[in-house]
């Protein structure tokens, strides 16, 4: 049987995201499957070798109907992913910021051109002049990190060795005295990818709104698109239930990443394949809150451009909007095609230890031998910033 054209797009994303470091020691694929049979099938077929993953979630998304599934175990226990299964979704989470900068835009609020310092008055140093747009947009040009103590490097750095939580403690106070002590470079206007540019932005609209930034995203964005397994983890009581656990090659395991700071850029929110489906079916039919986030408005190099939080990236005929993810134990990916109608989502969790204090991952792509095909890949290659939006599959 000719395996159908979106599931190809899923299989060759599952595969890319397997597309890690693996360790003699590494726990293996388990064999349980939950949800979609016929798409957990693809995406088991399109894993090369089990070993060095623990769990994978997926959703697809075509002319309304949403297929979900999951593979493999959320915890050391054994417990199967499920659709409703809770993974860190890191990055991600900057395409639900810049959505929240279009919704409070379209609702008269603030205007994208407005300056941090006007939305966020606490903000007054060189930074305050930077606009919404730009911090939505990484071309504010502000570093990819900035912490308020010399405590807080150190903290990084150590987590990155023990597999603990860098975040630790940065707090909107330290985000925002963080955000006081750094001066705008030279590559403003151009981007320049940065955490601390959309945890600025996450936390000015909500200044503006008189409530922290969890809340303003549920009010807004989550409780509106019913996305109610989704969830702002600024201390470990937040965590969720059933949640997927990340691990080190070995099997240990690897802390949450917890923070109020960074919170709008990836640091503590979790969500699931299927409240991620909605998002995704959301914003292709145009009706989520800020689905014009997703419109590109900036150029970025030769064939990607950037909107609020949303990248789009051109190959040839095909289009992708999309933005990835990753933490100390996950990696994610979520993507979309206009011009198909079809929408896709995957989470995983590949059991190497990250060397990464940031959010993001990156990519690199090979021949298919022998089919003329090509297949782009979401890990981790040495010296590459961006992920391609054409891991989402084969494309031939």
């Amino acid at each position: 049987m000719r395996m159908p054209t979106v599931l190809t797009v899923v299989a060759g994303l599952v595969a890319g995201l397997v597309g890690f470091a693996l360790m003699p020691r590494a726990p293996r694929l388990g064999a349980q499957t939950t949800g979609d049979a016929d798409l957990a099938g693809t995406v088991r077929a399109a894993v090369p070798d089990p070993q060095g993953h623990r769990g994978l979630a997926v959703a697809l998304v075509e002319d309304g109907r949403v297929r979900v599934a999951g593979l493999g175990d959320r915890n050391p226990a054994g417990g199967p992913v499920e659709p409703g299964t809770a993974f860190e979704i890191g990055s991600v989470t900057k395409v639900m910021t810049g959505m929240l900068l279009a919704d409070q835009a379209a609702a008269g609020v603030v205007r994208p051109d407005d300056p941090l310092g006007v939305t966020w008055p606490e903000m007054t140093g060189p930074a305050r002049d930077v606009t919404l747009a730009e911090l939505s947009s990484h071309r504010a040009g502000l570093p990819r990190l900035a912490f308020s103590t010399p405590l807080h490097w150190v903290r990084v750095l150590w987590a990155n060795i023990s597999g603990g939580n860098p975040y630790a403690g940065q707090d909107v106070a330290g985000i925002r005295a963080a955000g006081n002590d750094v001066e705008p470079g030279d590559g403003r206007g151009t981007v320049d990818y940065s955490n601390l540019g959309p945890s600025l932005l996450g936390h000015a609209l909500a200044a503006k709104a008189g409530v922290a930034y969890p809340e303003l995203l549920q009010r807004r964005l989550l409780a509106p698109l019913g996305m109610t397994a989704t969830v702002i983890a600024t201390d470990d009581g937040d965590l969720p239930a059933g949640r997927a656990r990340g691990a080190k090659a070995g099997g240990g395991s690897l802390d949450p990443w917890v923070s109020s700071g960074y919170a709008p850029a990836g640091v503590g929110p979790w969500s699931t394949a299927e409240d991620l489906a909605r998002l995704v079916g959301a914003t292709l039919a145009g009706t989520a809150p800020g689905a014009d986030a997703a419109t590109a408005r900036f150029d970025d190099e030769g064939h990607r451009r950037v909107g609020y939080g949303w990248f789009t990236t051109r190959y040839a005929d095909r289009e992708i909007v999309w933005h990835n993810g990753a933490t100390s134990g996950f990696r994610s990916y979520v993507g979309f095609e206009r011009a198909t109608g079809r929408g896709w989502w995957c989470s995983a969790t590949p059991t190497r230890p990250s060397s990464r204090s940031g959010c993001g991952c990156s990519a690199y792509r090979r021949r298919r031998p022998g089919r003329g095909c090509r297949r782009f890949r979401c890990g981790s290659a040495a010296g590459s910033r961006w992920p391609s939006p054409s891991s989402a599959g084969w494309r031939c």
